[in-house]
């Protein structure tokens, strides 16, 4: 679809009406004016036509946007209250509980109350007695790795003999 400034859509609308609403006189006079390969189609003549017509304006229509109100002040006072409430709950938990989806808990406790979650990962206590039996084995796997180099070394230089 070929898109025309406002002063060309108003050029297209004057030649059609003073061409007896011909669509086909209109693109033969446009062929004169921006030349063979430049000009009109007859179909994008009908279209600014129609709207012309149906809207007595060639402007775009504004097109309305869809409004987002997931992250409302009173949503972000919720989330605000359940993480008070309980800081150790799960995103998709605290949404089921306040009534959101877990996106937008989760875009609302990033963007809104500054609050980066993570996954909890457990890991394994460490106690005193664990130092020594880690350093055994980080001493014995240290013991393996020379022993094997120097197996591989001897048997390599073994091999040209």
């Amino acid at each position: 679809m070929e898109r025309y400034t406002i002063q060309q859509r108003v050029e297209i609308v004057k030649i059609y009406y003073k061409n007896s609403c011909s669509v086909r006189q209109t693109v033969r006079e446009l062929r004169n004016i921006y030349g063979r390969n430049d000009r009109s189609t007859e179909r994008s003549i009908q279209r600014i036509i129609a709207k012309f017509e149906q809207s007595d304006s060639v402007a775009d229509r504004a097109v309305p946007l869809r409004r987002r109100n997931a992250r409302s002040k009173g949503n972000i006072d919720a989330v605000a209250e359940s993480l008070s409430e309980d800081p150790n709950l799960s995103i998709p938990r605290r949404a089921q509980a306040v009534g959101l989806s877990a996106t937008s808990t989760w875009r609302i406790l990033r963007k809104d109350l500054g609050m980066y979650p993570y996954k909890i990962q457990l890991t394994q206590e460490l106690k005193p007695q664990d130092h020594q039996a880690r350093r055994t084995f980080t001493d014995w796997a240290l013991f393996r790795r020379t022993e094997l180099y120097v197996s591989i070394s001897l048997s390599v230089y073994d091999e040209s003999d």
